[in-house]
């Protein structure tokens, strides 16, 4: 996206592919970002790996306290709706729905 200044967002779904997405914004760094406790180093990484589905922690599905994200996981039909939503509104835009 960034080599070749596209202009693209990625839509996922169905809801329990989660921990891919948190695992991405993590690898980049902006988990740590938002959430500094996660820290980009063996430690930081145990205590995102113990969140995971645990009471308390991250659920396992895309939720409103994941970076980057818009709408809360489900479907894939409500991914769906989104991404045609999203290149109605902006017809130049490219989106990824997986």
């Amino acid at each position: 996206i960034d080599e070749r200044d596209l202009n693209m967002i990625y839509i996922s779904g169905p809801g329990h592919g989660g921990p891919a997405i948190v695992s991405q914004v993590y690898l980049e760094g902006t988990y740590t970002d938002y959430y500094p406790n996660i820290t980009e180093d063996e430690a930081g990484m145990a205590k995102l790996f113990k969140q995971f589905s645990f009471p308390g922690g991250i659920p396992s599905h895309v939720a409103p306290e994941t970076p980057g994200s818009m709408h809360e996981g489900g479907e894939l039909g409500y991914s769906l709706s989104h991404a045609y939503g999203a290149v109605l509104d902006k017809p130049d835009l490219i989106v990824a729905c997986v």
